[in-house]
């Protein structure tokens, strides 16, 4: 019998209007990860028991500082960390992965991307669906690779 930790999951990307309007994944348990630009703006979840944990995480749509918006404002190491820790947390009992952004186009694409990548070798749907955050992509497999994950 396979191991649960070594099962494949299913990874959902949404907008956040799209999640927003949802009904829950009540059929199977699952993480979401939940991607917004400010801390202070939250998105309403669609929350069930099979809804195993959530992470909110905040940062700009951007691969470079520009002009108003500080390094500390996009997705760092940090990130990365925090996101490869909640799966790992989760990874055996979990069969979803869900990730949502403001518009599902680029922040949640990269992290849906690197998720696939590492769980299952293969991210190239992700890149022929959306234009992913090459930052926020970069990052998580970089973190992924010092953990020793790909």
């Amino acid at each position: 019998m396979t191991e649960r930790a070594h099962s494949p999951v299913q990874i959902f990307v949404y907008s956040r209007a799209h999640i927003e309007r949802l009904a829950p994944h009540d059929d199977a348990p699952h993480v979401i990860l939940s991607i917004t630009t400010t801390p202070d703006d939250v998105a309403r979840l669609p929350l069930c028991k099979q809804t195993l944990g959530v992470a909110r995480l905040s940062f700009f749509d951007l691969d470079v500082v520009t002009e108003g918006v500080r390094e500390e404002q996009l997705f760092s190491p940090a990130h990365a960390a925090l996101i490869w820790d909640f799966l790992a947390l989760h990874r055996a009992a979990i069969e979803r992965v869900i990730v949502h952004c403001d518009a599902g186009y680029s922040r949640s694409p990269a992290v849906a991307a690197a998720i696939a990548r590492v769980y299952e070798g293969d991210d190239a749907a992700y890149f022929r669906r959306y234009q992913p955050n090459r930052r926020v992509y970069r990052a998580l497999l970089d973190e992924a690779a010092a953990r020793g994950l790909v």
